[in-house]
């Protein structure tokens, strides 16, 4: 008899995907990020590079890590500073999540706009050797790019640094983990997305999520 495992294999293939934590998911509604559901995450991820699969993770709570007084009202810059202190110590502790599964390197990239336009080249031909390697961190460089921290103020919280990975190393599977619940096109809630076609229709040029919502 077949198992659920076989057929998962069987129709989960993949050489390359991306996988999006919003900041809600990887806190759990708490105010740092949890480590036993970053653990979790990071061995399923082990488990995926040892089949050959490029892995990147596209990961929040830098700033969260940074932040002296979890009940400060900050601005821009103060979350700019509270992730040039959090971002070690988020790299840190994905680094320590993927030790237990015998992933010895854990690489890291901080993106900013221009580096999937004028860039681009460069950026893919790094990310891609970088990923044979081993699995990557990716997330915005908030510390020194003023308009990648308001575009996380807007609530795009990674979404389309998400996208523009995927597109840029081909990525084959784009995972986006949420706490909303599914997908939304104007409020409305869509159980079910089966057709390439559907999902082309609903998102368009300019548009930004939040979680699940389109």
């Amino acid at each position: 008899m077949e198992t659920p495992r076989s057929r998962e294999q069987e129709t989960f293939v993949t050489s390359r995907i991306v996988i999006k934590i919003g900041t809600s998911t990887i806190t759990a509604g708490k105010n740092r990020p949890d480590l036993n559901f970053m653990t979790d995450i990071a061995r399923q991820a082990a488990e995926l590079y040892r089949s050959g699969v490029k892995v990147v993770i596209v990961s929040s709570g830098a700033v969260s890590l940074g932040r002296e007084d979890i009940n400060q009202s900050s601005n821009i810059v103060d979350k700019q500073v509270d992730s040039l202190f959090g971002q070690p110590k988020l790299i840190t502790r994905w680094i320590n999540a993927f030790e237990p599964y015998g992933v010895e390197h854990v690489g890291q990239a901080l993106y900013t706009d221009i580096d999937f336009e004028k860039g681009a080249d460069n950026s893919r031909e790094v990310l891609l050797r970088g990923l044979a390697r081993g699995p990557v961190i990716v997330k915005y460089n908030d510390a020194v790019a003023e308009d990648e921290m308001r575009k996380v103020e807007r609530s795009v919280d990674n979404d389309k640094l998400a996208g523009n990975v995927a597109r840029l190393i081909d990525a084959d599977s784009l995972l986006i983990l949420t706490d909303v619940d599914r997908v939304l096109d104007q409020g409305e809630l869509i159980p079910v997305v089966d057709r390439l076609e559907y999902i082309e229709d609903l998102v368009h040029e300019g548009d930004t999520g939040t979680g699940g919502a389109l």
